[in-house]
């Protein structure tokens, strides 16, 4: 959580953006995204809108479309640009003109996504996308190391617990002789 967090805030207060969020790509029936973190001027809006990474409407966006192709997908105009339609308004009451969504992504498979909204229109050019993308990489690298460091410490103390028993077993074992 620290970790998002901080990946968050940072687009925000340093890069200047006007929000950020990371979001996971569950593996439901629905294949909603969940929000996991975010910071900046959100004021309700992911609670008021619904992101998929299905192949339906709500997935047909940004977010859902990284997700589901792997690459980042960047809307320069979310006023026009069609594919934004279901998140349009609530955007505009935000402020928000134009949006990157970059896949994060282990084992050649995406699990979730870093999305950053500016305030104007054209803001991600082809400099700013590629910073961006090694952000997402770099992020993704983290979780993946985290959760492996987090899954290791689990198998380490499950082993010492199995130790614990099986030490106990024989030691009642040899009082019972």
């Amino acid at each position: 959580a620290e970790l998002f967090d901080t990946v968050c805030r940072t687009a925000v207060h340093v890069g200047g953006y006007r929000m950020a969020w990371i979001g996971f790509a569950e593996e439901d029936e629905a294949k909603r995204v969940r929000p996991v973190a975010w910071t900046g001027h959100e004021d309700g809006y992911l609670g008021a809108i619904s992101v998929t990474w299905a192949d339906e409407a709500q997935g047909q966006g940004p977010v859902g479309t990284a997700i589901r192709m792997a690459t980042p997908r960047v809307v320069q105009h979310i006023a026009t640009d069609p594919s934004f339609a279901p998140w349009r308004v609530e955007a505009a009451r935000r402020g928000y003109g134009s949006i990157i969504a970059l896949p994060l992504i282990a084992k050649e498979r995406p699990f979730g996504v870093l999305v950053i909204y500016a305030s104007e229109s054209d803001a991600f050019d082809s400099e700013e996308v590629t910073l961006l993308t090694e952000l997402a990489h770099d992020l993704a690298y983290g979780i993946v190391a985290l959760r492996t460091q987090e899954a290791k410490l689990r198998a380490e103390t499950e082993v010492e617990r199995q130790r614990e028993v099986l030490f106990r077993s024989e030691k009642l074992a040899a009082l019972g002789r």
